[in-house]
This record gives C-alpha cells, structure tokens and sequence, in this order.
C-alpha cells in the first residue's frame, strides 16, 4: 500500500510539471531606448545613418527626422545633398531641409501600411554613397508588444495533472504487483523520478538572451544607449583603433616660471602722492602706456634750496630788465638820427639790445621751469612689458615710498618651464627630442615646449637637475606658478596599439575607455594600459584593431552610462 502511494505521487509530480517553453529568437529592448519614436539605422564604410520617425499612417504626411554621421569619426555632416528613393514604390516624393550640421528633416507621404527601405543617394565632399535604410515600418504602432506573452498554466489545471497522476500511479503499482518482477519495479521507480519535479513553476528558457547584466566589473552592465541626438549635442567622437608607430616616453616634472619678457614691475622712484591711475585690474596694456602719476615730496632743505636759486634768478631778472630798458632808449635814440648818425653805431645798439632782450627771456625761462618744479614735480609711471595688469591696491592721494611696488605686468603668451630632471633621465633631454608638457589639474591642457638651457643648478633636497624649456601660450592657458608634467619622447618607434589620452577614463577604480558598437550603442571595456606619451597611452588588453573608440565626449558617456 505505500508504494502505490508512493508511485502515485511521483506519477503526479510529473504530469504536473508543464514543458519548457522557449523565445530564443526574441529581441529584447536596449535599456533607454527612446519610447516617442521609432529608429531605424543604416551605414557605410563612409557614413551612418540614424533615422527617427513618429507613428506614420498610410495616406498622411509624415515628418521625419534623420542624423548623418561620419562613420569613423562620429562627427555631424553638415550640409550633405541627398536624393532619396522608397525601394517598394519609386513614386513616394520625398523632401528635406537641414536643421542643424548633420541633422535633416524629411517630409513623405507612405501610401500603403507597411515596411519599406529607403534608399539614400549622398554626394558630399567626404565622398558620395548609395545606403539602405530597412524597416521603416508604417502603421506600427508605438509600445505594441512583437511577442505575445506565453499564459500560465491555470491552477485548476495543474490539480487534474495531479489527481490524474495519482490514478495513473496506483495502476502502474497494480499492474507491478500482478507481474511480481523486481527489475520492472526499479525500472518504473527511476522513471518516474525522472519525469519528477519539486518545482511546479513555469519555467523559460533564454535561447539567445544573456543572463543578468553583461558584467565587466561593475553593477551597470557593459552597455549603454546614446541616442543621436545627444551624440551630436555632447560632441561625442570616436576614432578607429589601429596598430600604429608610439614613441615610448620618459616623465619628468616640472614648474610654469615667467620667460625673459614675461613679468614686468612698476616701482615708486621717490616718495610721493598718487595724483591719478589710469588702468585697472586685468586691463591688457601696451608697453609704454602710463599707469599712474605720481607727485614727488619735497623735503625741507629742497624747500630752502629752491627758495634761495628763485631769489637769485629774480634779482638776475631785474638786472637784465633794466639792462633791456637803457639799450633800447639808446637804439631808439639813434634811428631817430639815424640819417646823421654813423651807421656803426646804430648797428651796434641794435646788437646790444637783441642780446640784453635774449638774456632776459632766458632768466625768466629758468624761473619758469624751477617754479613748476617746485610747484608739481610730477612723474609718469609707464608699462615697462606689454600684458595683463595684475592685482593692485592704488587710488588718487594715496602716499607711496621709494622702491614700493605699484603694478605687476604679466605677458603669458610665452613661459619658461623648469624641469626636474634626475641624472638617469639625462640622455633623453636633447636638443633633437619632442617634449610634450599637460597640467596636472586639467589634463586637456597640454602643448609642446622647446629646450633652451641644459641644467645649470641643482635642486639642494633631491639633487635634480634644472632645466629651462620654453613654450608658446598664445591663450594663456598656462600660468605662474603652475605644476605640470613633461613627457620627453624617444627618438626610437614601436608598432603598439595605442588610444588618446582623452578616450580613458575610470570606473570603480578600473581604467576603461567606451567603445562604440552601433549607431546609438556604446559598450564599457576595461583595459591594461602601458607606457603614456603624454599624448597617446598604450593599450595592452582590452581593445581589439579596427573596434571604434570614443576619443572626445568620453565624462558625458560615462555619466550616462552611470545614471543609466
């Protein structure tokens, strides 16, 4: 008796299971795909097509919306012309106008509700093209599910699965007990603990779908959705990767200083008052523009000295005055009488008193000139470099002493970098190599800089030698005082695979660059980086030739990619 309730049980459990059911073929939707539009891609070795479109009706104008990308690069094709056909009906007239670089709207009436592929011939400088755009479908409609969902099994169902198995098992057991044969018994034992389950849940099976998050490390999975629009908004490019000649590197570090002509100082030449300022903070001057007057302090002795020279120069004054008075009586005298009087005579008169008036125009000149130096003595202070004019606490009346500084002049569009560098890294720094240099707080500021002076001092705490390089920052991007790094490149090449500096990035502590797998598909891979040029990195592990990685744009795809 218990083991006809045992076989029936058994029986039960199998009957009760439902067969597996399988969608293998399922396409499932990629996380943040817009939901307000359909999509439908196109590509060439040249260019990539990115068409959005609403719900079309047949019959109804449609407007709809393409992106035209360059394929290696990602960046917008601006003013592309294009003539586009419909491969199932050749009538449909289509038009375009651009919107933006690389964004065209397109206008169509579909006549029929179906799927069509639109032909798109391209004529732009890049190159002209012939590329299909399939599955432009019309009369589907937004949110409508492609795959009807598999129903449940109902649960009264599954207790007539169990109640019939439990008849079926108690026949089994009859039929074994009238037959007596223990091989048949272990024979319908094992099978129905074959055909058992403990778990009476439907299950599915994913023939071609992935398991979970595609794992790289990081509970985001790998992928992440850009749609084109946002592509175009960010600046979002990409560069093919491919096996190319890298220059290894050696790292130094070093300073921003300012050059020769770079740093101008204004001084005070003597004590005094500020009478006017006529620049202000961060006002670009020209050398030789005046800055500020400055009326000098007169000391008493200066005071007594000029006092004495203006009272002899006033007695000078008087004695050449009345010099002038007495010749000119005696020379208006003599041409008075002068048809008598000899011609001598009136010619010296006329000399005496031409030197008598010169004497006294310059007496008084000289009294002039000291009593306007005594009154104002005022001095011009001028911008002795071209630049920016730097902080500075100046108003009208303020008093200054002699040497103080009054303005600071800086001219960035050429700075010296001084340079650590250790005896090992002495035989790269040569007048022949590339030296690259990039900030340690913004790593997009980087630039090329010259060397002007082997080491002529050392660094007393770690024994560097100092070097002096020079560069041009025609931007100011560089300043004073700046910490940066200085790559001095070999002069010997090797075949590597390499990517930008710009393209890496970090996530959960990994290095990573963002490779771009479709249209508005972007995929995370983690790499093993080598040697850095300062310019390029070596990538060891991580990226295969040919893949596309994105090169510009690459914290916007990470924050996406995060909040995803």
């Amino acid at each position: 008796m218990k083991l006809s309730v045992f076989f029936s049980f058994l029986f039960s459990l199998a009957l009760l299971s439902p067969n597996a059911s399988a969608h293998g073929d399922e396409i499932a939707t990629d996380p943040g795909v817009a939901k307000d539009h359909f999509t439908a891609y196109g590509q060439s070795d040249r260019y990539e097509l990115t068409l959005y479109y609403p719900e079309l009706n047949a019959g109804q104008d449609a407007h709809l919306t393409l992106y035209i990308a360059d394929f290696k690069t990602n960046r917008p094709i601006d003013k592309a012309e294009f003539k586009i056909s419909a491969t199932e009906n050749p009538q449909i007239v289509f038009e375009a106008k651009q919107l933006s670089p690389g964004v065209y709207e397109l206008a169509a009436a579909f006549p029929e509700a179906k799927s069509y592929t639109l032909n798109f011939q391209i004529n732009h400088p890049n190159g002209a093209d012939l590329i299909a755009v399939a599955g432009v479908t019309v009369g589907k409609k937004l949110g409508a599910s492609e795959t009807p969902e598999t129903p449940s099994p109902a649960p009264s169902s599954k207790w007539g699965w169990f109640l019939g198995g439990l008849l079926l098992g108690g026949l089994a057991v009859w039929f074994v007990s009238r037959r007596r044969s223990r091989a048949l018994t272990v024979v319908l034992l094992l099978t129905s603990a074959w055909f058992s389950t403990p778990n009476w849940n439907t299950a599915f099976a994913h023939g071609d779908e992935e398991h979970g998050p595609k794992s790289g490390g990081s509970g985001y999975g790998k992928s992440v959705y850009v749609p084109k629009e946002t592509q175009f908004l960010f600046e979002i490019l990409t560069q093919p990767i491919a096996v190319g000649d890298y220059q290894s590197a050696t790292t130094m570090y070093g300073t921003i200083i300012p050059s020769s002509g770079g740093l101008g100082a204004v001084s005070a030449p003597q004590s005094g008052r500020i009478t006017r300022v006529s620049v202000a903070v961060g006002q670009t001057v020209r050398a030789g523009q005046t800055l500020a007057i400055l009326q000098q302090n007169i000391g008493t002795p200066d005071q007594v000295g000029i006092a004495a020279n203006n009272a002899g120069l006033a007695v000078q004054i008087e004695t050449a005055r009345a010099r002038v008075a007495a010749t000119k009586r005696e020379f208006d005298r003599l041409k008075k009488i002068e048809d008598i009087a000899a011609a001598k005579d009136v010619q010296a008169a006329e000399a005496a008193y031409n030197q008598a008036l010169t004497e006294l125009q310059t007496l008084e000149s000289r009294a002039l000139g000291a009593n306007s130096a005594a009154n104002s003595r005022t001095v011009a202070l001028v911008a002795p470099i071209s630049g920016v004019v730097g902080a500075f606490a100046l108003t009208p009346g303020a008093e200054v002493s002699a040497g103080q500084t009054l303005f600071t002049i800086t001219n960035l569009s050429k700075v010296y970098v001084e340079a650590q560098v250790f005896a090992s890294d002495l035989p790269t720094v040569q007048a022949g190599n590339k030296f690259l240099v990039k900030s340690n707080t913004d790593e997009r500021k980087n630039a090329a800089v010259r060397l002007i002076s082997p080491a002529q001092t050392m660094t007393s705490g770690n024994q560097s030698q100092r070097v002096l390089f020079e560069m041009d920052n025609p931007k100011g991007e560089f300043k004073i005082g700046e910490f940066v790094t200085m790559k001095a490149l070999n002069q010997q090449t090797s075949r590597q695979i390499s990517v930008p500096n710009s393209a890496l990035t970090e996530i959960n502590g990994k290095t990573a660059v963002f490779l771009k797998d479709g249209p508005e598909m972007f995929t995370l891979s983690y790499v093993q980086t080598g040697e850095n040029d300062g310019a390029r990195t070596v990538i060891l592990r991580g990226v295969e030739e040919s893949e596309k990685v994105v090169s510009a744009g690459v914290y916007e795809v990470k924050m996406i990619y995060l909040n995803q």
